[in-house]
């Protein structure tokens, strides 16, 4: 009797497809393909086609995202959050003083934005690249505006240095920011010889407190507020925040600012959430009891 041999064993010894059986390289029908990853699963065009589709949505919503006005409040935040961790290493490395936001006397010259310059961490420090790459942290990605300068976005919570709330203490009802100026000396120091920066009255942190719920930096969007300039480096309330703006600054990171505090925490507030649009009162003063 002869051996009865499947068609697999028939194609094996003879190279040929049984007549029922259609040719695949004779160019008969070709089975559907399927495409296969590590797992059991198979994945069809179809299914690969809306996995692209659904990439591609998210994608542009992550560009938008990233690229609207929301990514530009967000990456702004994130330089007040810089400006915030140099803050930090200037008062350590001061008694807990915080950096006058402007001295503008005699030869002596010095912005808030100058005293933190060696506080950035860049990644590249010691090198030109290092220092002329930090201009990039003092600017806000929503500041389109026309400087006189290379731009600075933001500027310290003012004092307003009149004598009857000196010295800034837990009580003032201003900001953080001093002032020294040819005009804001006399009358709080006297008629003594000019003194040196380093023998200026001085905040510290510890006299602000409630640190969480004052600002130290915020955004001040002005022609003139510019690097390394004395001028423009205060700012005294929302009121102020918003005069640069003719529509009232609705399209600038939708109707908020960014505000540093002086615990080194960054939140975005409407300028009627600050709790007053001037430096007596909410987070621009330190006096929470009024």
């Amino acid at each position: 009797m002869k051996p009865r041999f499947n068609h697999s064993e028939k194609e094996a010894r003879t190279g040929r497809a049984p007549a029922n059986k259609p040719n695949l390289r004779a160019g008969g029908l070709r089975p559907r393909r399927h495409f296969r990853f590590a797992g059991e699963h198979a994945f069809t065009r179809t299914d690969l086609l809306a996995i692209v589709v659904v990439v591609v949505i998210l994608g542009g919503l992550l560009g938008q995202a990233c690229l609207g006005e929301t990514g530009r409040s967000r990456r702004c935040a994130a330089n007040l959050s810089v400006l915030g961790r140099a803050m930090q290493d200037y008062v350590d490395q001061h008694n807990g003083a915080l950096p006058a936001a402007s001295i503008d006397y005699g030869t002596n010259h010095l912005s808030w934005d100058t005293a933190l310059r060696p506080y950035l961490h860049a990644g590249q420090a010691g090198t030109e690249k290092y220092f002329t790459s930090l201009p990039r942290f003092f600017l806000c990605p929503s500041d389109n505006f026309p400087h006189s300068g290379t731009p600075r976005s933001y500027a310290m919570a003012g004092n307003d240095m009149w004598p009857d709330h000196w010295p800034p203490g837990p009580h003032s009802p201003t900001g953080v920011g001093l002032w020294w100026i040819y005009w804001t000396m006399p009358p709080l120091l006297g008629d003594k010889v000019e003194p040196k920066m380093d023998q200026l009255p001085v905040v510290k942190l510890s006299d602000i407190p409630h640190p969480d719920r004052t600002v130290l930096l915020t955004e001040f969007i002005d022609a003139k507020n510019t690097v390394g300039n004395t001028w423009q480096a205060t700012v005294y309330g929302a009121s102020q925040q918003l005069e640069f703006f003719t529509n009232g600054g609705a399209s600038f990171h939708h109707g908020k600012f960014n505000y540093l505090m002086a615990d080194g925490h960054v939140e975005a507030l409407a300028p009627l959430q600050t709790g007053g649009l001037d430096t007596s009162a909410g987070i621009w003063s330190m006096n929470k009891q009024n």
